[in-house]
């Protein structure tokens, strides 16, 4: 039987039989301690994989019990270990560099300067009308993001899964969802889910149209900032190389596999042999970078695995007086909507705010003014 504990322990706030009791490897804290020992069955060979190595485990005390531990080789687990910080600003200064907190204290403070920002976690407390609506809109920012990507994605094809199971975790404290929102509009929604003193960031995606926001950095600062109020020892974004998760991290992890299973029984012992063997087997593979060209087959089988841009524009000065515009285009409007992508550029690119924005359409679905308070430009569709 395999169980991938990173997943059961995170989604289904569960952990794999055969674990007595659990701690975090830097500082002994307990967190798992089970009271009755609760044994894997007799013909249950158990294959765990995904086990993080910041938490330490113990196992049955039976010695009708064998656990057999390996490294599950090229497989990088990222987080932030908050350690005893008192708050946010004292943790981003001892465990961040200079230049990486202005960094993001600058998307931080772009985005409020851009927008009327607000902030949401839901957490123990969610209505089912708004549940339903996040979650919609999460499920289309997932769409879109791995749409433009060209890539499939594990989640959208679980969705239900998660869509039947997160609002009642949402209310047992076991799930959060977080909103970044422009005025009442999510522009990112991030589902975690939460065991003892872990955060783990799930399920992030933000509007496309944002994108050159890096929302996804002040969601990050934002939730750690939560977990440091609410003492979290750790917020653990997961296995999976992405830039910006590398750099985030002050904990930068590995993997084990463990193989439990019941020692009296002949036929345990070698289904057990032959899962061992499968994972030394695999692990030789991956030392021989067989993996890496598997994945970079798979990659050249793809048709246009690139990014794509739907909307494709470019920015020209002009003088206002010397237009023709005469269409005031108003925010709530289609063409607006339409024109989003090329606005928030503009808003980012010269700190204008949205509220100060004005667009006037000179061609239809063609050329268009944008004017803040201290720049004008020409948008061109192409």
């Amino acid at each position: 039987m395999h169980k991938n504990f990173h997943e059961t322990m995170a989604i289904k706030h569960k952990v794999p039989d055969g674990y007595l009791k659990l701690c975090f490897t830097h500082n002994k804290t307990n967190i798992y301690h089970l009271k009755k020992e609760n044994l894997i069955a007799n013909n249950t060979v158990l294959n765990v994989s995904l086990f993080p190595s910041y938490i330490e485990p113990q196992f049955s005390n039976s010695n009708a019990i064998d656990v057999v531990k390996i490294p599950q080789k090229k497989i990088i687990g990222y987080a932030v270990l908050i350690k005893n910080h008192p708050d946010l600003e004292t943790l981003f200064k001892v465990e961040y560099k200079k230049n990486f907190r202005a960094n993001i204290l600058r998307f931080v403070n772009r985005f409020e300067s851009c927008f009327n920002a607000n902030y949401k976690l839901f957490y123990g407390d969610i209505m089912k009308e708004e549940y339903l609506f996040l979650m919609n809109t999460l499920h289309n920012m997932l769409t879109a993001r791995f749409h433009q990507r060209n890539d499939s994605n594990k989640v959208l094809a679980n969705w239900n899964s998660y869509l039947d199971s997160t609002n009642d975790l949402i209310k047992e404290k076991k799930a959060s969802l977080f909103v970044i929102y422009n005025n009442t509009t999510p522009v990112h929604i991030c589902l975690n889910h939460h065991f003892n003193n872990i955060l783990f960031v799930s399920v992030p995606s933000y509007d496309i149209n944002y994108s050159k926001f890096a929302l996804g950095n002040v969601s990050l600062y934002k939730l750690l900032e939560w977990s440091v109020n609410n003492r979290y020892q750790i917020m653990d974004m997961a296995q999976g190389y992405l830039e910006y998760k590398r750099r985030w991290s002050n904990l930068i992890y590995d993997f084990e596999h463990h193989i439990i299973y019941p020692n009296k029984n002949t036929i345990n012992k070698f289904l057990a042999k032959i899962e061992i063997q499968k994972l030394h087997f695999k692990n030789y593979l991956k030392s021989k970078n067989i993996d890496d060209l598997v994945e970079n087959i798979k990659k050249r089988l793809k048709k246009n695995a690139t990014y794509t841009e739907d909307l494709l524009y470019e920015f020209d000065t002009v003088e206002l007086s010397n237009s023709n515009a005469t269409t005031n285009i108003t925010i709530n409007s289609h063409t607006f909507n339409k024109i989003i992508k090329p606005i928030n550029d503009f808003l980012y690119t010269h700190k204008e705010h949205l509220d100060d924005l004005k667009v006037f359409e000179l061609i239809k679905e063609k050329e268009y003014i944008l004017q803040g308070k201290g720049m004008i430009q020409k948008l061109y569709l192409k």
